[in-house]
């Protein structure tokens, strides 16, 4: 699950987006701060994925902060004079704040938090996962699609009867899989888009199996299919 820490003076629009993010499965506010002043010791201490910080200290926290998490800026882009600055913000909030805004713009950065831990991996064409006390190589091609259960995932393969059950949690695999094929489609779901038969309304049909897909998933799944299309 996803970190996000929000640092804007104003305490409304930070309860807020508080609110709109609870609706977010795979994401949760750990931390809001009213001044960069109280959240900059947290900031090097604690791990982060996501920071949505006012434009009124974007210029200091810039200079001042290394290895910033995925920054989100409250405000519009025109108002920052500074090109680096520009540069370092990954996307731009504008109020009034939406629950289809946020979650586009969580989406948004989930995929390339998922890009850039997968970038390693986009020429290998195996894993290898623990099982049972051993490890097993797995191809990718033979992945049909994994599902999750809490702190374990069922890794369904061609040609098997039974999942190969490995003791990591869906969120930890997914890092580890080529996102130009694999796409997550509800929180406890990955599927590898090059094995779907088709697609019926809120469900997909692999072979014999079907897998549901989550509202807060629908959008990234059909953007996918466009670009495949």
């Amino acid at each position: 699950m996803r970190k996000i820490v929000i640092i804007n003076d104003n305490n409304e629009d930070a309860l807020l987006l508080q609110e709109l993010l609870q609706n977010h499965p795979d994401v949760y506010v750990a931390d809001i701060f009213s001044s960069l002043a109280e959240a900059a010791p947290l900031l090097t201490a604690a791990h982060y994925d996501i920071l949505i910080s006012s434009i009124s200290i974007l210029s200091i926290l810039i200079s001042t902060q290394k290895n910033l998490p995925i920054l989100i800026c409250i405000g519009v882009e025109e108002d920052v004079p500074s090109a680096s600055a520009k540069r370092s913000i990954f996307a731009w909030l504008h109020p009034p704040f939406t629950y289809e805004r946020v979650l586009s713009l969580i989406q948004n950065a989930e995929r390339y938090m998922v890009q850039l831990s997968s970038s390693v991996s986009e020429k290998r064409d195996y894993v290898f996962i623990k099982s049972e006390y051993k490890l097993i190589k797995i191809n990718l091609a033979d992945i049909l699609y994994l599902s999750g259960m809490r702190d374990y995932t069922q890794v369904f393969l061609k040609g098997k009867t039974s999942p190969v059950t490995t003791l990591q949690n869906l969120k930890d695999f997914e890092t580890k899989l080529p996102s130009a094929n694999f796409i997550r489609v509800h929180r406890s779901y990955i599927i590898a888009l090059n094995q779907v038969d088709s697609i019926c309304r809120n469900e997909i049909h692999i072979g014999t199996h079907i897998i549901p897909i989550g509202n807060a998933y629908r959008s990234v799944l059909d953007e996918m299919i466009e670009k495949n299309s």
